[in-house]
């Protein structure tokens, strides 16, 4: 059943906080990416994106970062610990959370004996007979039930579910079906379409201590207006960027001129779109003058 006919969300969602679970992040094995994906997933949709955390495989931790979040925010994302090892503790820890009983999914569990095939690094296997494996495969349809548990199957060639305990959606942390299952919940997401967000990008030649003043008190103007300004070093270029980011758009193209003029430079696309190619012994000396300069 597609996320679209199964999900309903009863007031638009305006903010929204992403939990990555898992001791390989924490201890660097792992680079998270999940996290700056939903970033940009929420921004599209005019959400805003109020949080990111990454904790250890502990049930504890898991059970008061949710409880917080959930009660915080109005979109929750979790990311990781739901596979079929022992530090796969993502599903107990917010059944645990909610105050849910933990039970084997039968629709889960059908659907990962029909679409589970047979290769030669998985040979066929015997679902009948109680073996360790077969525990292990039932670990992974053990999810939290209750009336305010919802499972949505975002294609019908996958058998892993998006469990929804309240507004906590609990995702896999494998980079590659953490975002198909976020885009498959997206036709289903209730967002004001008014809240939708624009970011205007400024290149300029100035270093961010010389338009530091003009941006202070550009911040104070807009801020009534929801609008955020923002200040970005390059290492290394000739150019840094500056940022109007917010949801009235009428009013941030209002300003183009205004920035313009207050930080010496250009609108542009994308970043580094106006960098000049100069010659190596340019780019030596820009990085001479920048080198250890923070936020000056």
């Amino acid at each position: 059943m597609a996320a679209s006919q199964t999900i309903r969300f009863n007031k638009p969602i305006s903010t929204s906080a992403c939990l990555i679970i898992g001791d390989e992040v924490l201890n660097g094995k792992v680079v998270d990416t999940n996290s700056g994906y939903f970033a940009r997933f929420c921004f599209d949709l005019g959400v805003e994106m109020k949080r990111v955390e990454v904790i250890a495989d502990d049930e504890g931790e898991i059970v008061e970062a949710v409880q917080r979040m959930s009660k915080n925010y109005d979109f929750v994302v979790t990311s990781g610990g739901i596979g079929p090892t022992h530090d796969d503790i993502t599903y107990p820890s917010i059944a645990k959370a909610f105050n849910l009983p933990l039970t084997l999914h039968n629709e889960t569990w059908t659907r990962m004996r029909k679409l589970s095939k047979s290769n030669k690094t998985n040979p066929s296997f015997d679902w009948e007979t109680p073996s360790t494996m077969l525990t292990a495969k039932q670990r992974m349809a053990l999810l939290p039930t209750g009336p305010n548990v919802r499972h949505v199957y975002i294609s019908p060639d996958l058998w892993v579910p998006i469990c929804i305990v309240d507004n906590v959606h609990i995702l896999p942390g494998i980079p590659r079906m953490f975002e198909e299952f976020l885009e498959g919940l997206r036709p289903s997401l209730n967002v004001n379409s008014h809240n939708k967000q624009t970011r205007v990008l400024f290149s300029t030649p100035m270093k961010e201590s010389e338009i530091a003043g003009f941006l202070t008190n550009l911040q104070e103007k807009v801020k009534q207006r929801g609008v955020k300004v923002g200040s970005y070093p390059r290492w290394g270029k000739t150019k840094n960027t500056v940022t109007l980011t917010g949801a009235d758009k009428e009013y941030i193209e209002g300003l183009v001129d205004e920035v313009e003029k207050g930080v010496g430079g250009l609108r542009v696309s994308i970043e580094g779109e106006d960098d000049e190619q100069g010659k190596p012994e340019e780019i030596e000396k820009v990085e001479a003058t920048t080198k250890g300069e923070v936020k000056s």
